[in-house]
C-alpha cells in the first residue's frame, strides 16, 4: 500500500472510533422534547423543558350523569407553592359594567376562605389591580382578568405553570369568560356568581384539581356549576381536607 494512502487510513480511523463513542455516550433522553407529545392542557412552555403548565377549565353545568362514587371528593395535583403568602393581580376591567369594587371584593373573599381553613396565609392580603396584566402570559404575574374564551360552554379557566422537578407552583392565571353574566348570583340567580367561580379557580392555583364524582358535587372543587349557584363560596370538609394535606404548619 502507498505510504501516503496508509497514513491516511491510519488517520482516520481513531477520528471515526472518536465519533462512534461520541454518538454512544448521548443521553437517551437527549431529544426528548423534539419527540415528546405532551397533552393538549399540558403544554411545554418555551425553552425551559422543566416548566410546564396545566390548564383547569371550568364547565357549565353538566347533562350527563355523574362519575362514579369517590370517599374521598378531593384531588391534588400534586405541586404547590413552596411559599406563602402568594401575591396576585386583579384586572378588574370586564365589558358588563361591573364596577371595580365589586370585583375585588368579590375576589379578594375569595382568597381569604382558602387562607382561613390552613395554618399557612395563603395568598397575600394585599392584592393589586393593573388594567394592563393579561391572562395566559407567563410573565412572573398571577393574574386574575375578564375575557372571552374560545370554547362555548367555559365559565372559567385557571392555568397553573410549575416545574416538573420540584413540584412547585411557579405561576397561575385565570380567566373569567365574558360569554356569561357576571355578578352576585345571591341576589339575582340569573346571573354567574363571581365569589363562587373564583373560590373554586382559586383552589387550583394552590394545588387542587377538579372532582365529578355524583357523590361530590357539593365540595367547592366540582368541576361543573350554573348560574345563580352560591354554595362554592364556601368550603366543604373535602376541600378543606385536600388543601391541609399540602399547607398546614
Amino acid at each position: 500500500m502507498d505510504s501516503k494512502l496508509l497514513w491516511l487510513v491510519i488517520c482516520i480511523v481513531p477520528l471515526f472510533s472518536a465519533s462512534v463513542s461520541a454518538l454512544m455516550s448521548i443521553p437517551a433522553n437527549y431529544h426528548a422534547k423534539e419527540n415528546s407529545k405532551g397533552p393538549e392542557n399540558s403544554p411545554v412552555i418555551g425553552d425551559d423543558w422543566n416548566i410546564e403548565r396545566v390548564d383547569f377549565i371550568h364547565y357549565a353545568k353538566s347533562t350527563k350523569p355523574p362519575a362514579a362514587k369517590t370517599d374521598t371528593c378531593y384531588k391534588l395535583m400534586g405541586v404547590k407553592w413552596p411559599t406563602t403568602p402568594v401575591s396576585y393581580v386583579i384586572n378588574p376591567t370586564n365589558p358588563q359594567g361591573l364596577l371595580p369594587d365589586f370585583v375585588t371584593s368579590a375576589v379578594s373573599t375569595s382568597a381569604e376562605t382558602w387562607d382561613d381553613a390552613t395554618g399557612k396565609e395563603l395568598f397575600n392580603n394585599a392584592y393589586a389591580t393593573d388594567d394592563t396584566v393579561k391572562y395566559g402570559v407567563l410573565d412572573g404575574k398571577n393574574a386574575i382578568v375578564f375575557g372571552s374564551y374560545p370554547q362555548s360552554g367555559v365559565i372559567a379557566v385557571t392555568s397553573v405553570w410549575y416545574d416538573r422537578r420540584t413540584k412547585s407552583i411557579v405561576e397561575f392565571d385565570m380567566l373569567f369568560d365574558t360569554d356569561f353574566v357576571w355578578g352576585d348570583g345571591n341576589a339575582n340567580p340569573s346571573l354567574m356568581d363571581l365569589q363562587n367561580i373564583a373560590t373554586h379557580e382559586l383552589g387550583h392555583s394552590v394545588g387542587l384539581s377538579d372532582i365529578y364524582s355524583g357523590s361530590c358535587t357539593a365540595v367547592t372543587m366540582y368541576g361543573y356549576s350554573d348560574n345563580g349557584d352560591i354554595d362554592k363560596r364556601t368550603l366543604e370538609p373535602a376541600d378543606i381536607t385536600g388543601l391541609q394535606s399540602m399547607y398546614w404548619l
